[in-house]
Formats: C-alpha cells, sequence, structure tokens
C-alpha cells in the first residue's frame, strides 16, 4: 500500500484531542463567566483570610477602670492609705499576671479534678444565688408578717427563782440517783429539813435567773425540769453532765414580748436569710431535675 493511501485514514485520529482541549476551555470560560462562582470565590479568599488574621491575633487581656478602682480600695483597705502611682502600678502588673496563669492554666486544663477549684467555683455560684434572692428589699407588711410568725425568736429568755440540792456524779456504783431518790422521798413524806445533799461548784439557790443562761450550765433536761416542775414543791431527780438534782421552783417569770420596732433590724435579716434558704433550695432542687445523678453502689436518682 502507497503512503499517499495511508494519510486519509491517520488524519482524523489527529485532530480529536485539540479537538477536546478545545470543548474544556469553552465549558470553563463558560464557568468563568458564572456571577455565583465570582462570589464563591470571592467568599472562599476571605474566609481564609479572616481565618487567618484570627489564628494570628493574640487574645485580649483587658484591666477595665471597674478593675482598677476594686484593686486600689483592696490595697487602701488592707495599708490604710491609697497606693501611690508606683505601688499602683505593681498592683496591676500583679493582676495581669494572675490572669495570664489563670487563662493558661484553665487552657491546659489544670482546674480538672481539683477538689478546692471545684468548691471554689460552687461556692461562688451559691454567693451569685444569695445576691439575686437578697436583691429585692423587703417591705414592712412582709416584715411584720414575719415578725408575727416568728415572735418567740426575739422574746426575752424567761427567768426562774428555785433551790437546788445536788448528788455528785462521782459516787461509786450509781449512788447519786438512788441518793437523790431517796432525798426526795423523804421530803415528799413531809419531812421538816431540806434534803441534804453534796457541795457543788455551782449555786444553790438562784434568783430570777435566765433560763438561757441556765440552759448553757445544766443542759435542757434541767431546764425543762425548771419550767415544768409544780412551785413551792421539791422535783426530780434530773440528770446534769456533773451529777443528780433536786429542785424547788420558788417562782416564774416571762418579760413582756419585745416590739416590732425594737427588733425591726433582726428581723430584716432573718427574714432575708429564711429567704435565701429557700431560694437555694428551689434552685438545687431545679438543678438536680436537670442532671442524672449516678453515685457508685447507689440506685440512680
Amino acid at each position: 500500500m502507497s503512503p499517499r493511501g495511508d494519510g486519509p485514514a491517520a488524519g482524523p485520529v489527529g485532530d480529536t484531542q485539540p479537538s477536546h482541549d478545545s470543548a474544556l476551555r469553552r465549558s470553563l470560560r463558560r464557568i468563568a463567566a458564572e456571577p455565583l462562582v465570582h462570589f464563591l470565590i470571592i467568599g472562599a479568599v476571605l474566609f481564609a483570610g479572616l481565618s487567618l488574621a484570627k489564628s494570628l491575633e493574640r487574645p485580649v487581656v483587658r484591666i477595665d477602670a471597674q478593675d482598677l478602682n476594686q484593686l486600689a480600695a483592696y490595697w487602701e483597705l488592707q495599708m490604710q492609705r491609697p497606693p501611690n502611682k508606683a505601688e499602683l502600678a505593681g498592683i496591676i502588673n500583679e493582676r495581669i499576671d494572675e490572669e495570664l496563669l489563670a487563662r493558661e492554666a484553665l487552657r491546659l486544663g489544670l482546674d480538672k479534678g481539683d477538689m478546692i477549684i471545684r468548691r471554689r467555683l460552687a461556692q461562688k455560684m451559691s454567693f451569685a444565688t444569695d445576691d439575686v434572692a437578697a436583691a429585692r428589699e423587703p417591705t414592712e407588711a412582709e416584715l411584720r408578717a414575719f415578725y408575727a410568725r416568728t415572735a418567740s425568736r426575739y422574746a426575752a429568755p424567761a427567768r426562774v427563782s428555785f433551790q437546788q440540792v445536788f448528788f455528785s456524779g462521782d459516787r461509786p456504783n450509781g449512788g447519786a440517783a438512788k441518793a437523790a431518790a431517796q432525798a426526795l422521798h423523804r421530803a415528799e413524806e413531809g419531812g421538816r429539813d431540806a434534803p441534804t445533799g453534796d457541795p457543788f461548784l455551782f449555786p444553790l439557790s438562784y434568783e430570777d435567773a435566765p433560763t438561757a443562761d441556765l440552759l448553757r450550765d445544766y443542759g435542757p433536761a434541767f431546764v425543762k425540769l425548771l419550767e415544768t416542775a409544780p412551785v413551792g414543791e421539791w422535783s426530780g431527780p434530773v440528770l446534769s453532765p456533773y451529777g443528780w438534782h433536786l429542785v424547788r421552783i420558788e417562782a416564774r417569770r416571762q418579760p413582756p414580748a419585745v416590739a416590732f420596732e425594737a427588733v425591726r433590724d433582726q428581723v430584716r435579716d432573718a427574714y432575708l436569710a429564711d429567704r435565701r434558704a429557700a431560694s437555694n433550695a428551689a434552685f438545687m432542687a431545679g438543678l438536680r431535675k436537670r442532671y442524672r445523678v449516678v453515685v457508685a453502689g447507689v440506685p440512680e436518682r
């Protein structure tokens, strides 16, 4: 076969690649001409630039005017005088160092698993709820109603006059209780002489003594007997931290009720304390509803 005859057969194969490249270029030009493509390219460039700028941006530690005032006030409270310029600059630098170290500690996760930090955070949260509860000042009507419900908190303690006979707990084999019972029996049988017991470091006779003081010295069982025993009769025996006692009530006196105006400040403080306690209890109940509490070995709540 002659070379001339081979020419027409090879021609179409050689023309296919330029035609394909030309079509691809035309398609790319059409895509590049689309406004949406321009928008996407510009957006991608801006996003990449902003991301780079953000990664290079240094975090800001800001000490504002309120911080400066607090730092200066705390210094003055400790030193009993305002700081001078050099001292104030030193305080500010210490505050900056503290903030930087705290941020780095958080970044490194050093707060995780630290019981002291956890307790401090819980305490700050508790203080925050206290502040919310105390934010509104109670009205006069609320304070008076609260006083009416809790008047016994502000009443002066009752007073009592009495005599006592003491039987020392140092007696062997429970002898003090037996001796006290026998002495009471003789008194009830009409003995003309007062019962006798052991020497005692406290007085054997009290005149108009506040029951609050007696509660501190002798305990609740002793004071309960003073409040309930009949007047003019020997009663007991009653146990105290020291031994056994017989008591004879001579007189009781209940001071008059304290007027609201005399204890208004105490009533307000107590009202706010009760309101804080109720607010904290409600807050904690709400928190428990938001979390599942799982304790090892305890049924899940």
